[in-house]
Protein backbone atom coordinates (compact mmCIF):
# COMPACT_ATOMS: atom_id res chain seq x y z
CA UNK A 1 0.00 0.00 0.00
CA UNK A 2 1.40 3.42 -0.56
CA UNK A 3 1.62 5.52 2.93
CA UNK A 4 0.40 8.62 1.24
CA UNK A 5 -2.67 7.43 0.99
CA UNK A 6 -3.59 6.21 4.19
CA UNK A 7 -2.77 10.23 5.17
CA UNK A 8 -6.14 11.58 6.37
CA UNK A 9 -6.54 15.34 4.21
CA UNK A 10 -6.83 17.49 6.91
CA UNK A 11 -2.29 16.62 7.62
CA UNK A 12 -1.82 17.86 4.55
CA UNK A 13 -4.21 20.91 4.69
CA UNK A 14 -2.23 21.60 8.14
CA UNK A 15 0.89 21.07 6.19
CA UNK A 16 -0.22 23.31 3.86
CA UNK A 17 -1.16 26.31 6.36
CA UNK A 18 2.30 27.45 7.90
CA UNK A 19 3.18 28.30 3.91
CA UNK A 20 0.02 30.74 3.01
CA UNK A 21 0.80 31.92 6.53
CA UNK A 22 4.43 33.01 4.92
CA UNK A 23 3.12 33.88 2.16
CA UNK A 24 0.18 36.22 3.65
CA UNK A 25 3.13 37.73 5.56
CA UNK A 26 5.30 38.60 2.67
CA UNK A 27 2.74 40.08 0.89
CA UNK A 28 1.96 42.33 3.57
CA UNK A 29 5.93 43.23 3.65
CA UNK A 30 6.13 43.91 0.65
CA UNK A 31 3.10 46.07 0.36
CA UNK A 32 4.26 48.23 3.77
CA UNK A 33 8.05 48.26 2.03
CA UNK A 34 6.48 49.56 -1.33
CA UNK A 35 4.21 52.56 0.83
CA UNK A 36 7.45 53.32 2.59
CA UNK A 37 8.98 53.80 -0.52
CA UNK A 38 6.29 55.45 -2.65
CA UNK A 39 5.99 57.81 0.21
CA UNK A 40 9.95 58.42 0.42
CA UNK A 41 9.56 59.38 -3.25
CA UNK A 42 6.69 61.55 -2.55
CA UNK A 43 8.24 63.52 -0.17
CA UNK A 44 11.64 63.94 -2.43
CA UNK A 45 9.29 65.64 -5.37
CA UNK A 46 7.92 67.85 -2.64
CA UNK A 47 11.62 68.84 -1.88
CA UNK A 48 12.61 69.07 -5.10
CA UNK A 49 9.24 71.12 -6.15
CA UNK A 50 9.63 73.31 -3.53
CA UNK A 51 13.34 74.01 -3.97
CA UNK A 52 12.29 75.12 -7.85
CA UNK A 53 9.54 77.26 -6.37
CA UNK A 54 12.77 78.97 -4.10
CA UNK A 55 14.82 79.34 -7.15
CA UNK A 56 12.23 80.69 -9.15
CA UNK A 57 11.27 83.46 -7.07
CA UNK A 58 14.96 83.88 -6.20
CA UNK A 59 15.63 84.19 -10.33
CA UNK A 60 11.93 86.82 -10.34
CA UNK A 61 13.39 88.78 -7.44
CA UNK A 62 16.48 89.21 -9.40
CA UNK A 63 14.63 90.37 -12.61
CA UNK A 64 12.72 92.66 -10.66
CA UNK A 65 15.65 94.41 -8.80
CA UNK A 66 17.37 94.29 -12.25
CA UNK A 67 14.22 96.39 -13.72
CA UNK A 68 14.19 98.55 -11.24
CA UNK A 69 17.90 99.66 -11.38
CA UNK A 70 17.30 100.15 -15.04
CA UNK A 71 13.78 102.04 -14.51
CA UNK A 72 15.68 104.70 -11.97
CA UNK A 73 18.92 104.84 -14.76
CA UNK A 74 16.16 105.58 -17.23
CA UNK A 75 14.96 108.31 -14.86
CA UNK A 76 18.43 109.68 -14.40
CA UNK A 77 18.76 109.87 -18.36
CA UNK A 78 15.65 111.55 -18.61
CA UNK A 79 16.33 114.31 -16.18
CA UNK A 80 19.58 114.99 -17.86
CA UNK A 81 18.20 115.20 -21.21
CA UNK A 82 15.56 117.73 -20.12
CA UNK A 83 18.39 119.58 -18.12
CA UNK A 84 20.20 119.86 -21.29
CA UNK A 85 17.25 121.29 -23.33
CA UNK A 86 16.37 123.39 -20.95
CA UNK A 87 19.79 125.00 -21.28
CA UNK A 88 19.94 124.61 -24.62
CA UNK A 89 16.11 126.99 -24.92
CA UNK A 90 17.40 129.53 -22.71
CA UNK A 91 20.45 129.68 -24.34
CA UNK A 92 19.28 129.52 -28.15
CA UNK A 93 18.51 133.04 -28.36
CA UNK A 94 22.51 134.74 -26.92
CA UNK A 95 24.09 131.93 -29.40
CA UNK A 96 21.89 132.88 -32.20
CA UNK A 97 21.88 136.72 -31.88
CA UNK A 98 26.14 136.11 -31.26
CA UNK A 99 26.30 134.32 -34.77
CA UNK A 100 23.64 136.74 -36.37
CA UNK A 101 26.60 139.49 -35.23
CA UNK A 102 29.70 137.56 -36.88
CA UNK A 103 27.94 136.70 -39.80
CA UNK A 104 26.72 141.00 -40.37
CA UNK A 105 30.68 141.66 -39.68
Amino acid sequence: MDPTAVVPSWVTLLIQVPLVGVFIWYSLEMSKRSAESQKVFLDALDKRDEAFERRNKAVIDAISALNNAICAQLKQIEHGQDMHDQYVRENFNKVSARAARKSSN
